[in-house]
């Protein structure tokens, strides 16, 4: 930086500070009020370049003596940008304003920011935003939240503006609730054509005890969403949902429940020959039993229903559970949970998923805990062949439709489970089917160990062993990843604290991964402060490090004065340095 500049910004500095000293302590019409002064330096410096930012502002809160809850905070912020060896300023005399005024029944806020940052890659960052928002609460009346906010951003060369609004109602009535809303966003980014998208929702729902600890829930809700893409075309997803349940525990050791949600989509765009229909329902019945405290029984059953392609899938489930969980002794728990879910699908077979877990928690003295999961799961498939996967569907005597076909073009026999494959484009030239008989059989095994400990009243140390495999045959010694994550931290006394943090991933195929992390932090005397971290990660022969720290000193009563550093690569060529400077004066 020349020396010029240098100049330039003590200017700014004794300017500011007299600024600061010459304002009023009080005024007749306040009652109370603070604020800060606040003076900023940033310099980055990267592979592409470097920027040195420069900012100062003051902000001040008041609160004028009113019976309204009234808060306003205002800030003057002076940008120094030098970049390239070209120098910038740019003063914003609303760098920052902020106004709250609250009622009984009602809420306004105005906000203003403008600020910019340097990232540590040394790219200049500004960010200008505008918001009003007023909320309406009326007693036996809607209320009504409204919004309407303006961002602009500049990186370089790039700007980009987002403008968003958004209006929403809520009434309840009883046990009734109805709401509304409208939110609509515009964003425009350089010379790309500009983008919109509006949506509009309406619901209502609620809750109500139909019969003593018996409730009864529903709600409904439609939503129209309109997005614009870059060539100007409309595309319009309108979606509407319903739901309903109840639940029941009119004795301490029964409790049922059941729900059913039907949602349904509708797609159009401007480009699609024509609008596409989506439907799914679901539907479960949920009975609970328990002879003991310590355990409980389930059994659920149920049907979803979904579109896939040009017919509707319906599929059947059943599960059945039980879940135990027992102290065996003052210092040991134990729990265990089982289950068993059948899918039933009338067209391609049934999936049977069984699933086996242990848990238990054992305080081996009273500075060491262990805790031991252990979660086994068996799915027995069709996993549900989905028809989307092939060029048409249907049952063999539908195959005929599609005989003048090119060739690849494919057809799924689903009454059959067949694949067939068109050889080439002479008709009815298809391959033999090639029968897909997706019962396979399948475990996954996820174990872990983790261990609390308290070598010392100044010392704590956590270590976290997993393992995960997953294979044709149960196999609890098998391996496919495993991850070791640790940390140790010592605090010798109150003003000093270590700690070391470290991860290990090593999967059975793919790239292994290391990683960890040294910090220290020291607070003297009279509040000054300093903290230093380094962290290293290594994937796949590739090290990445990253040094940084801070420097806090307590100058005075309310002033500080902050260093804050960072350096990327540290043992390589091409670094990046990020450090920064402010003093904090409040008042």
């Amino acid at each position: 930086m020349k020396t010029m500049q240098y100049y330039d910004l003590l200017s700014v500095i004794l300017i500011a500070a007299i600024l600061v000293l010459t304002i009023p302590r009080q005024a007749p019409a306040i009652t109370r009020w603070n604020g800060s002064f606040t003076l900023e330096d940033t310099y980055a410096e990267g592979p592409d370049g470097s920027n040195n930012l420069f900012q100062g502002g003051i902000n001040l809160d008041i609160r004028p003596p009113t019976k309204k809850q009234l808060n306003a905070v205002f800030n003057v912020r002076l940008n120094y940008t030098a970049a390239d060896g070209k120098t910038l300023w740019d003063l914003s005399p609303l760098g920052n304003l902020s106004v709250d005024l609250a009622g009984e029944n009602y809420n306004l806020n105005l906000q203003h920011n403008r600020i910019a940052t340097i990232t540590t890659a040394a790219e200049l960052v500004e960010t200008s935003t505008s918001r009003a928002g007023v909320a309406l609460f009326l007693r036996d009346l809607p209320s009504m939240i409204t919004s309407y906010s303006t961002t602009e951003t500049a990186t370089g060369d790039a700007e980009t503006r987002t403008d968003s609004f958004s209006l929403f109602s809520d009434y309840k009535y009883k046990w009734m609730n109805f709401r509304g809303g409208y939110s609509r966003q515009e964003r425009e980014s350089g010379d790309q054509p500009p983008l919109g998208s509006d949506s509009v929702s309406f619901g209502l729902g609620g809750s109500y005890e139909i019969l003593p600890k018996t409730s009864l829930t529903g709600d409904f809700d439609v939503n129209r969403f309109t997005s614009e893409s870059t060539d100007g075309t409309e595309t319009v997803t309108v979606g509407r949902a319903f739901r309903i349940g109840a639940a029941t525990r009119p004795m301490e050791w029964f409790e049922a429940g059941a729900n059913f949600t039907r949602d349904i989509t509708d797609f159009e765009s401007e480009t699609a020959a024509a609008s596409t229909t989506s439907r799914s329902q679901y539907t479960d019945l949920t009975a609970s039993l328990y002879p003991i405290p310590e355990l409980r029984l389930s059994v659920t059953t149920g049907n979803r229903k979904f579109d896939d392609i040009e017919q509707i899938r319906s599929v059947d489930f059943t599960t059945l559970g039980a879940s135990f969980l027992h102290k065996l002794q003052e210092k040991v728990q134990l729990g265990l949970n089982v289950s068993r879910t059948r899918e039933t699908d009338p067209d391609q077979g049934d999936n049977i998923r069984d699933n086996f877990g242990l848990n238990s928690v054992m305080d081996l003295t009273p500075r060491v805990s262990l805790r031991v999961n252990m979660n086994i799961g068996r799915s027995e498939s069709p996993a549900f062949v989905s028809t989307r996967d092939f060029d048409a569907s249907g049952t063999l005597s539908d195959r005929a439709a599609y005989d003048d076909r090119p060739a690849g073009f494919t057809f799924f026999d689903t009454s059959g489970n067949d694949l067939y494959t068109k050889l080439s484009s002479a008709t009815g030239d298809w391959s033999a089917p090639q029968h897909l008989e997706p019962v396979t059989e399948t475990f996954s095994v996820n174990e872990s160990v983790q261990m609390n400990m308290i070598p010392s009243d100044k010392t704590m140390l956590t270590l976290f062993y997993s393992v995960n495999s997953s294979s044709d045959e149960l196999d609890l010694t098998s391996i496919d990843s495993q991850n070791l994550n640790g940390s140790l931290s010592y605090q010798p006394n109150r003003r000093t604290s270590y700690s070391l943090t470290g991860a290990v991933t090593l999967p059975e195929t793919g790239d292994e991964s290391y990683s960890g992390t040294a910090t220290m932090a020291y607070r003297f005397y009279r509040g000054h402060q300093a903290s230093l971290s380094y962290g290293s990660t290594a994937v796949a022969g590739a090290t990445t490090d990253n040094t940084s720290g801070s420097l806090r000193f307590m100058l005075r009563k309310r002033t500080t004065l902050d260093l804050i550093y960072s350096i990327s690569q540290l043992f390589e060529d091409e670094q990046s340095s990020f450090i920064r400077v402010r003093y904090n004066k409040s008042f």
